[in-house]
């Protein structure tokens, strides 16, 4: 057998001489498919450059003729295939010619290049000065689109990185955007063999995700329940603006209607496409392109691509199917939320339960194992093809049970039975295969369902065994003083859960679960814990949702997975950090947040319990990636890196960010999973975070009562009361005062003349922040607690005025100048601020006194007299006026946030630096002004005074003679720009484009602070910097 290279036999197949012509790259295979050769993989540049495709979208012809076919009454199942067919015959795919084009090109940018380009030859060519003038008039066109473009496109780049799992994903998309239809992977093993041929390679995926082994045991299900419940009321245009409005623009599924499509309906159209959504509605027909799915497979990492399980499948979808699920879901959590129907330890794809909640309830129960001595064993159970082996039968049984009853369920029992799918693989299309069994992939649905799914996975647990779930990961933990009692406890729970696995047709492969200790005593023995009589496998360390838990050391764990995590990320930002066509640094930092800090931000309730050496590891990846994202030298000083990018310090937004997590769970009052009415504050803490929140609300003046929580109750409609924005004429505020003063009148004696009037106000000044109300009858001033917005005092004036203003016998109609208060009422979602949600209790119990409410806005300061007495109490509030103690947790935390920025300024302002650089704007300040990556790189080294000079060189030991050769001195930033004797003629010069006096400019810091207060300096600046040889 061979051992070295060198000794490898080698078979060479002739080819073409003529590709030579190009750069080839080539490397050996890491598979040698079952031969005893290793084949030599050779790839030409030529593949690189396959012709660029952009599509060309006629919209204003598309929505007209949508309009046409939605206007003719068209049949529920043709609609959507005439929709397509309008989008289609509207589309066109223009190939651009071979050449290695930026990511962000698009049509515009060629048309006008060409004009360009066109016009510039012909001038050149005829001497033409109106040619020339065209050429000039397309060339500033070609800028204006190239940076719009650019801009664009790394603003949807950096929206991507906001989920950390899809940065390497972005990083493919910027490498492949001249060749994203190559695949390297020609090779797929099946039976033994390997099968080239790409419809043979489609067909055979369509029948591995199609897999319908399963035999399907349909179960008798009555769907009859209320449909005057909110489930199934009928559907109205309200729900349908948010459901789209939701809907993300990515790639439609086999009809070709995009969200922009959606995005774009007129007010008619919504009315029309409700219409078709009702129908759905009522006779539960769904038609079958809702539920086609178009898959694409996507290879697993560190799998062998040769075989067909190592790829996931990513399905596309309707998009017409996806807002009409949104707006199924919306109804379904919301009935889940307020009937509490999920169990506290059930996370994910619910408001209010996200994977942070579901890891602090296991390291509570770890602290409080550890705090009163006992043992503590967990188990990670791993569900086999969790979603695609869900039993359909079962869980609308399953739904019924939790009270989804009614023609949502008909229609969701319809939507999951009887799919289709194809997939798209190498440029082929596969044959349509049925799917029976499993929740579809990339369906809206999907999700929440699941959730449905496992809601009762509580009763496999014995007494004293809890658990934590988040999606498919289930996490089964046991807390004792004694061994053996966890022993049988867990070992009686592994029992319940096969046959309830067994029963519900769900797999879970033991192989691939884990057992861990991880309490402070020492185990006597290892007890033998089975899972359908296979032991499951002890770990040193137990990994769920991303966290590792560890029994020893386990922050110096989670830190080195993270900085391992965070370093690969460094290191493949570095490769787009300088291409000719990569991000600014605005973006830059951008992706810095979102998919390398955001790495420690993900677990913060955890995180925030670093020791202060592990904090500094922490800030040290922060800064290694900012000096990446700015474009500055490895020994540019923290503090100053730091100012210059006008970020938090990483340990500190971990920190903030842990209390944030900590304050929403108070806010949250009973909704919260880890609520406990005996515990003080109201939710279950580890002893370390109870101290940090008690010393918060002590610095803020107030205690854990005065929080702004949600109503017991959740409210599932937002038209519950009238809401007037913009129906009346004096709601415009172009007319005149008086004519205000006098519509206003008007449409009181017409509309509203029975009705008892209140007016509310408040203001916000550096003394108090108030509330005022007034009435006929009476008038309240209140201060409110001063970090509150005036966003949250507005909406409590309504409160209190709804309290002490309002009268049983008569409708009551009130005034208030806040349009934002009222806006976020009328459009009242479960993630509106909190005291929208109190303000909408409020309302909600004066209708049940059989009370008609309306809300007006009023323009301010508009002689309405009204408004204008309520202002003028609110102004008038003194320190002997009450107190009103309510706080919204949404302004303390916007509080901490400012507080945590200006720390880093105020350690920069008590640095040696500050002294001798001056004041730094951030970066982000002055990138509007910029033009390129190359500015903003020039730029943050001047601020910073790290550009390249011999001084800055010979401080690190790279160069040998600091001093000038002319001037004989400290040859620094400094020195070239101010008193270099070469420079004097071009500093002149300089000196009268700025206007700048140079006998106020004596100092580097202050010639700084007047080069960049304004765009046209800065310009100049830069046009200027090559003359003095550093541009």
């Amino acid at each position: 057998m061979p051992r070295t290279l060198d000794q490898l036999p080698f078979s060479i197949s002739p080819f073409a001489p003529h590709l030579f012509s190009h750069a080839v790259d080539c490397y050996v295979s890491e598979s040698n498919f079952e031969s005893d050769h290793y084949p030599v993989i050779i790839t030409w540049s030529i593949l690189d450059h396959t012709p660029k495709k952009i599509k060309s979208i006629d919209w204003n012809r598309i929505m007209g003729n949508s309009a046409t076919v939605l206007n003719t009454n068209t049949r529920l199942h043709a609609l959507t295939s005439k929709i397509s067919e309008v989008i289609r015959n509207n589309t066109k795919i223009i190939t651009l010619p071979a050449k290695n084009y930026p990511p962000w090109w698009n049509l515009s940018c060629h048309n006008f290049q060409k004009l360009k380009i066109f016009f510039r030859k012909r001038a050149l060519r005829l001497i033409s000065e109106s040619d020339w003038m065209k050429h000039k008039k397309y060339a500033a066109k070609l800028r204006f689109h190239i940076k719009k473009a650019s801009r664009n496109y790394w603003d949807k780049i950096c929206n991507i990185t906001k989920n950390p799992r899809m940065f390497y994903s972005m990083l493919n998309r910027i490498y492949n955007h001249t060749n994203h239809e190559i695949n390297t992977v020609n090779l797929i093993l099946h039976n033994n063999h390997y099968i080239s041929n790409p419809v043979q390679q489609s067909n055979l995926f369509a029948d591995f995700f199609s897999d319908n082994s399963m035999k399907h045991e349909p179960i008798p299900l009555d769907y009859c329940g209320d449909c005057n419940s909110n489930l199934n009321i009928p559907i109205h245009l309200q729900e349908v603006r948010q459901a789209i409005q939701k809907t993300r623009n990515s790639t439609p599924g086999a009809d070709g209607i995009t969200a922009n499509w959606f995005k774009r309906l007129s007010n008619t159209d919504l009315i029309f496409i409700t219409s078709f959504f009702q129908e759905v509605f009522t006779t539960s027909y769904i038609p079958e392109e809702w539920k086609h799915s178009i898959i694409v497979p996507i290879p697993k990492p560190n799998k062998d691509k040769t075989k067909i399980n190592s790829y996931r499948p990513i399905a596309l979808t309707s998009v017409f199917s996806k807002v009409f699920e949104r707006i199924l879901i919306q109804r379904i959590t919301h009935h889940l939320l307020t009937e509490k129907k999920i169990p506290p330890s059930v996370n994910g794809f619910l408001p209010l339960r996200d994977n942070q909640l579901a890891v602090y309830k296991i390291q509570t129960a770890i602290s409080e194992a550890h705090s009163h001595r006992k043992y503590f064993i967990g188990i990670s159970l791993d569900i086999k093809s969790a979603y695609d082996t869900v039993y359909i039968d079962g869980l609308i049984f399953k739904c019924l049970q939790l009270g989804i009853t009614g023609n949502i369920t008909k229609i969701l029992h319809n939507f999951l039975q009887n799919r289709t799918l194809q997939v798209r693989w190498r440029n082929s299309l596969s044959g349509t295969k049925p799917v029976q069994k499993g929740l579809p992939q990339g369906s809206v649905v999907s999700p929440i369902l699941f959730v449905c799914f496992l809601a009762d996975f509580s009763e496999t647990l014995d007494v004293g065994v809890e658990y934590s779930i988040f999606a498919d990961d289930i996490f089964i933990f046991c807390a004792h003083t004694s061994l053996d009692h966890i022993s049988k406890k867990l070992q009686n729970t592994m029992e319940n859960v096969y046959r309830w696995c067994n029963y519900w047709k769900l797999n879970i492969s033991p192989e691939k679960c884990s057992i861990a200790d991880l309490s402070k005593k020492k185990l006597p023995s290892i007890p033998r814990i089975t899972y359908a009589g296979f032991p499951l496998p002890w770990k040193q360390t137990i990994k769920y949702l991303g966290i590792n838990f560890s029994k020893t050391n386990q922050n110096g764990i989670i830190l080195k997975n993270i900085r391992s995590k965070a370093l690969r990320k460094i290191n493949a930002l570095k490769s787009i950090a300088y291409k000719n066509y990569g991000p600014r640094t605005k973006n830059l930092i951008n992706i810095v947040n979102n998919s390398i800090c955001s790495l420690f931000y993900y677990s913060c309730s955890i995180t925030n319990k670093f020791s202060e050496t592990q904090y500094k590891a922490c800030n040290t990846i922060q800064t290694m990636a900012l000096r990446v994202a700015l474009g500055l030298p490895k020994w540019t000083p923290n503090i100053v890196l730091m100012k210059i990018a006008g970020q938090e310090v990483l340990s500190e937004k971990i920190k903030r960010l842990a209390a944030q997590f900590f304050i929403r769970q108070l806010a949250s009052g009973v909704h919260s999973p880890i609520y406990d009415q005996n515990c003080n504050p109201s939710i279950k803490l580890i002893k370390r975070d109870e101290v940090m929140l008690a010393n918060l609300f002590t610095e803020l003046d107030t205690s854990t009562d005065h929080i702004i929580t949600f109503p017991d109750t959740l409210i599932s409609r937002s038209n519950f009361c009238e809401i007037f924005l913009s129906e009346f004429s004096f709601q415009n505020k172009a007319h005149p005062s008086f004519l205000i003063k006098d519509l206003f009148e008007e449409v009181v004696y017409k509309e509203f003349q029975d009705y008892h009037i209140i007016a509310t106000d408040a203001s916000k000044s550096h003394s108090f922040t108030s509330i005022a109300g007034i009435s006929n009858l009476q008038s309240f001033v209140y201060r409110i607690h001063p970090t509150n917005s005036i966003f949250t005092a507005e909406a409590l004036a309504i409160c209190q005025a709804l309290d002490e203003l309002s009268v049983t016998d008569k409708n009551l109609l009130l005034l208030t100048d806040s349009y934002s208060v009222l806006q976020a009422l009328k459009c009242l979602t479960i993630k509106s601020p909190k005291v929208i949600h109190r303000l909408a209790g409020k309302i909600l119990v004066r209708k049940n006194f059989h009370q008609k409410i309306s809300l007006v806005w009023t323009p301010g300061h508009s002689l309405i007299h009204w408004n204008e007495k309520a202002d003028l109490l609110a102004k008038t509030v003194t320190e002997s006026h009450p107190l009103l103690e309510w706080i919204a947790y949404e302004d303390i935390i916007s509080r901490y946030q400012t507080i945590s920025l200006q720390k880093t300024n105020l350690s920069f302002q008590h640095s040696k630096y500050q002294e001798s650089i001056g004041d730094i704007p951030a970066m982000l300040t002055l990138t509007p002004w910029l033009k390129n990556r190359r500015e903003d790189i020039i730029i943050a080294r001047l601020l910073t005074r790290m550009i390249i000079t011999p001084a800055l060189l010979h401080r690190f030991g790279l160069h040998n003679y600091p001093r000038c050769q002319i001037c004989n001195r400290d040859n620094n930033i400094e020195h070239i720009i101010l008193f270099c004797s070469k420079y004097s003629n071009h500093r002149s010069i300089l000196y009268a484009k700025l206007n700048f006096d140079p006998q106020l400019c004596s100092s580097l810091k202050a010639f700084f602070q007047n080069a960049v207060s304004d765009k046209r300096h800065l310009r100049i600046l830069l046009q200027s910097l090559k003359s003095f040889d550093i541009y």
